[in-house]
């Protein structure tokens, strides 16, 4: 994005302005869509909450079933809050990138799950696991996490998966509900 959304210039003097409106921003791709209001809305959060919903809705029902989408949208103030998101899921991103090349030379697979799932639960959408692995297991999956992150502890996003469901192993369920 380089920073130039809803960026004006002057005709006349040249000055380039900032002008706060609302953005609709979708990737269906990585199953985000983001209804980013002005930060000047912040105070009237539930107002726009009820005006997401039922925008939403509206523009779901238009939608041929194939089409469809099956995530919920995320409400934003300000453009600084959906940068935000974009540059840390982009770091995740860098991660997993990290993963897949690691992944045959430390004897793991991966299992990719829904990445609307991954953002709701603040982990990664590409998980290691032990080779040849087809269900995801408890076990598989945080030997697997121990095994890419002893290699490599700069994956910092892998290091604090491992680290969340070493504390809280329903995450799995959770996960493995999702990819079925």
């Amino acid at each position: 994005m380089e920073g130039e959304i809803n960026v004006v210039s002057c005709p006349e003097c040249k000055k380039i302005f900032y002008t706060e409106c609302f953005i609709l921003y979708h990737d269906r791709e990585n199953e985000v869509i983001v209804f980013a209001y002005p930060l000047s809305f912040q105070n009237q959060a539930v107002r726009c909450k009820r005006q997401m919903r039922e925008e939403f809705e509206l523009v779901l029902k238009n939608f041929e079933e194939k089409e469809k989408i099956n995530y919920e949208p995320l409400m934003l103030f300000g453009i600084e809050d959906l940068v935000s998101l974009l540059y840390y899921e982009q770091d995740i991103e860098d991660e997993e990138i990290v993963l897949k090349y690691l992944a045959s030379e430390l004897m793991l697979d991966t299992v990719r799950i829904a990445p609307s799932l991954a953002r709701k639960l603040r982990i990664p959408k590409v998980l290691p696991v032990s080779k040849g692995e087809k269900n995801l297991e408890a076990n598989s999956l945080i030997s697997s996490l121990q095994i890419l992150t002893k290699y490599n502890s700069n994956l910092l996003h892998y290091v604090k998966f491992l680290d969340k469901i070493s504390k809280n192993k329903a995450i799995i369920a959770d996960i493995k509900n999702d990819i079925g």
